[in-house]
């Protein structure tokens, strides 16, 4: 299931964030364990997208991340469109770069 979509003060289009999951980043942050600490965990490509939604991630962020399957990009423009008709992000316009992520078979 997809995170709902918003438009931020800035009228980005984003997921709306999960607020325990934020504050359970933010305070590892602060400890020392981001990002990047998890990036080099053994998680599953479900886990990624679904993390990514829950931290309020942009759209067009989500779009450029690799471990974000073509499909769930496309997914997430098609709610994106619901509240802003002609939105397009980098893989809608077929990006060379990031276009080409496939769905990570379930284990």
């Amino acid at each position: 299931m997809m995170q709902p979509i918003v438009k931020d003060e800035e009228g980005a289009l984003r997921f709306v964030e999960n607020r325990i999951v934020r504050v359970l980043l933010d305070e590892s942050r602060k400890r020392g364990f981001g990002l990047n600490e998890l990036a080099v965990r053994d998680f599953s490509q479900a886990d990624w997208e679904q993390f990514y939604q829950l931290i309020g991630y942009s759209l067009s962020g989500y779009h450029e991340l690799s471990n974000v399957s073509d499909e769930s990009a496309r997914e997430a423009t098609e709610a994106a469109r619901k509240l802003s008709p002609a939105v397009e992000f980098c893989r809608d316009a077929r990006c060379p770069i990031h276009c080409g992520v496939t769905k990570e078979a379930k284990t």
